[in-house]
């Protein structure tokens, strides 16, 4: 890229590129960014005439980025975050040891493997902020490709996802099928026979939302096992909604172990006697493979391999 295509570039036009791709529409984008679709479509037409690309094409779903878009957002994401640090680092002069983390994680495990492991960091360095962020792991990972997570704590994607990125295998999980006590399942587990799959057809299941890799490992699962598409199914990622909804219902919820794992303990629900072992699925920190972590958090990472560890003594 020449100086002068450098210099006609604006914060906008990475500022407005980098909302699309997240959002994958234009409208939301515009949402998003609080100004008028138009304004964010001149902006766009603006960027792709100073780099002289095509940076995005239209599909039935919204908009997707071309591979110069791809490649484009990856930097401009990276290069806003290291303005934002700076800005940071300018605002706390007076407290230089205050660290931001931004930190992305499957809303399972930030429920149960990320809060002792920020929790254990803050005694280490009061001043830390820490900012975490739930979703789907490819809206996640999508994140951390642009820069604006500093690490993800969720499941191994597809190697064309994880181009650019690094994966450190922290443990497998399978998921459970779950329902309140009581509920006309519940039986056979306290039986501790084997269920017979074909018993879910009868009851509303709640599954991870479609797209997800938590469901993808469900939809394999369910489909080896002959059981096929469940006809009546409410998906959601959202563990207090999936939990809510469960023990006021007859619904089965197929969920990761660690999402339950307290509630199973306790016998607030109850895991239907239905081996999964074939759901298993890697689950680990994914890091951008160009950026060396800051000393913070190096900290956080070890600290979140230290819980990992102890919950699984």
């Amino acid at each position: 890229m020449s100086s002068q295509t450098l210099a006609r570039l604006k914060l906008r036009h990475l500022s407005v590129l980098l909302a699309i791709a997240e959002h994958g529409s234009l409208v939301r984008a515009a949402d998003a960014l609080a100004i008028t679709q138009p304004a964010v479509s001149k902006i766009l037409a603006e960027c792709e005439s100073v780099l002289g690309e095509r940076l995005l094409h239209r599909t039935r779903k919204g908009v997707e980025l071309t591979p110069a878009g791809r490649i484009f957002v990856r930097y401009a994401g990276s290069s806003l975050r290291t303005l934002r640090e700076g800005l940071d680092s300018i605002a706390h002069e007076r407290s230089a040891e205050a660290p931001v983390l931004m930190v992305g994680a499957l809303p399972n495990v930030a429920a149960t493997t990320l809060p002792p492991a920020v929790q254990r960091l803050l005694r280490a360095e009061p001043s830390a902020r820490v900012r975490v962020r739930t979703g789907s792991n490819a809206t996640l990972l999508g994140l951390l490709r642009q820069g604006e997570l500093d690490v993800v704590l969720g499941r191994l994607a597809e190697p064309a996802e994880m181009q650019g990125l690094s994966f450190d295998y922290l443990y497998s999980e399978v998921v459970v099928f779950a329902v309140r006590p009581g509920h006309p399942l519940a039986e056979a587990a306290r039986r501790t026979e084997p269920l017979e799959l074909t018993a879910l057809r009868s009851h509303r299941m709640v599954l991870p939302d479609a797209g997800t890799r938590l469901r993808e490992a469900a939809d394999q699962f369910l489909l080896a096992s002959g059981l096929g598409h469940p006809p009546h199914t409410i998906e959601t990622i959202d563990v207090s909604f999936g939990r809510s909804f469960v023990l006021q219902t007859d619904a089965v919820w197929c969920v990761p172990t660690g999402v339950v794992h307290n509630d199973l303990a306790t016998g607030a629900l109850v895991a239907l006697p239905i081996d999964t072992h074939a759901s298993q699925g890697p689950v680990g920190l994914s890091l951008r493979a160009d950026r060396l972590p800051s000393e913070a958090l190096q900290r956080l990472l070890a600290e979140i391999r230290a819980e990992v560890r102890h919950q699984r003594q």
